[in-house]
């Protein structure tokens, strides 16, 4: 037996307690009864006050970005607060393997650890073949029930931020929660893969909160993956937009996630490596597409606005910058915000770590060229820092808001 076999083995055994930090509420959550029942039991960090912000800022160098600041202050409160018995607990976090710093992360939270937290194991979720004593074992039925969490979080994501400017927030907020409440019964079961029934419950739940005939001002939010989607990182970002009364759009994760497994297959063909692992992203490239595209079949024939295909973000993409361009979010940035602009949403937030510098070129950089092919595109990049300030933030987002672009 291998030594993550037995790694494993023992945590689901003794019932280990493994801490997640917060990114996407919906999505982890479903996620979440995935591994419950599996015999592992997840806790996923809800932050709260500038003493996380701290706590990173202590254990890792202030040059490090800011998501990497935000989860290790996350962890360190939480192994702090006294809630848990460390000789049987883990914290986990993902990797994507790329050229972002957040390859190295686990290295930094080991650490941070290692005088206050030396039993504390750090474990990663990857695709990349990356910290293979502790990784997660990715078996098929665990990439199955994974793939599905993720389509149906997607879904509901959708739903929810199309419905919320135009409803009663209790009875928006009962749908989604009653949508999750039901897959995570039935998560980890055959029942959880049938898509067609699955998603008509979820659907049923939002039937009567579709988006008004006539839409409010549309703001996308692009940009670097955990600030983009993680409330806590981006000063609630979501929720200030929604209160300057306009709708709020976001990328799906399944868009990432398949930008990611393209990459791989996109380095097979530039430099000829990666036989295997291209062979690997191609299965999941396809497959995830495909269960994509199922999902936004349903969006397409209600009064929803379906997300975008991501074969139409690519081939956008194409139109300004190489695909080869994948350090940090790569192309995605801009493909994102001019598949945006073609379809009539040109007001944008790129949200990016202060100091990122992969996401400064592919964010703030691209904008002179979006604009040349998109006039009407109103784009401003926010920069998120552990020192920022929330008001300055506010302040430009309001400036963008006086110059709406409906």
């Amino acid at each position: 037996m291998s030594k993550r076999s037995r790694l494993f083995k023992k945590m689901a055994k003794e019932h280990y307690t493994i801490i997640a930090p917060d990114m996407l509420p919906i999505h982890f959550e479903i996620i979440t009864s995935i591994l419950e029942k599996q015999g592992y039991n997840l806790v996923i960090v809800s932050p709260e006050g500038r003493d996380v912000k701290d706590e990173g800022l202590k254990a890792i160098h202030n040059d490090a970005c800011y998501p990497a600041l935000i989860v290790c202050g996350q962890f360190m409160k939480e192994l702090k607060s006294g809630k848990y018995d460390l000789e049987h607990t883990a914290v986990i976090m993902s990797q994507t393997g790329g050229g972002c710093r957040a390859s190295n992360y686990i290295s930094l939270f080991r650490k941070a650890f290692a005088k206050e937290f030396p039993t504390v194991p750090v474990l990663s979720l990857n695709f990349s073949g990356l910290e293979k004593d502790q990784s997660w074992p990715l078996t098929p039925h665990f990439i199955l029930q994974a793939v599905a969490a993720i389509t149906y979080g997607d879904l509901i994501m959708t739903m929810y931020d199309q419905a919320l400017p135009y409803h009663d927030n209790r009875e928006v907020e009962k749908a989604k929660d009653e949508s999750i409440a039901y897959l995570r019964k039935i998560a980890g079961t055959r029942a959880f893969r049938n898509i067609k029934k699955n998603v008509m419950f979820i659907m049923d739940r939002f039937k009567s909160l579709p988006p008004s005939a006539d839409r409010k001002p549309r703001v996308a939010i692009v940009g670097e993956i955990y600030v983009k989607y993680s409330p806590y990182a981006n000063n609630n970002l979501a929720k200030f937009l929604r209160e300057q009364d306009v709708e709020v759009v976001y990328p799906s994760l399944t868009e990432f996630i398949l930008y990611c497994a393209y990459n791989i297959i996109h380095d097979r063909d530039l430099y000829g490596k990666g036989k295997i692992m291209a062979f690997g992203a191609r299965i999941v490239y396809r497959y995830l597409l495909r269960k994509s595209r199922k999902m936004n079949s349903y969006l397409i024939n209600s009064s929803f606005s379906p997300f975008e295909d991501f074969e139409y973000v690519l081939a956008e993409g194409q139109k300004i910058i190489d695909t080869g361009v994948k350090m940090g979010e790569g192309w995605l940035i801009p493909a994102e915000m001019l598949s945006y602009a073609e379809k009539g949403i040109n007001n944008i937030v790129c949200a990016q770590p202060f100091g990122c510098l992969p996401n400064h070129i592919v964010g703030k950089g691209m904008m002179r060229p979006l604009k040349r092919l998109c006039p009407d595109i109103n784009i401003v990049p926010l920069d998120f820092d552990a020192s920022g300030s929330q008001v300055n933030q506010e302040n430009r987002l309001k400036l963008m808001l006086a110059n709406l672009k409906r």
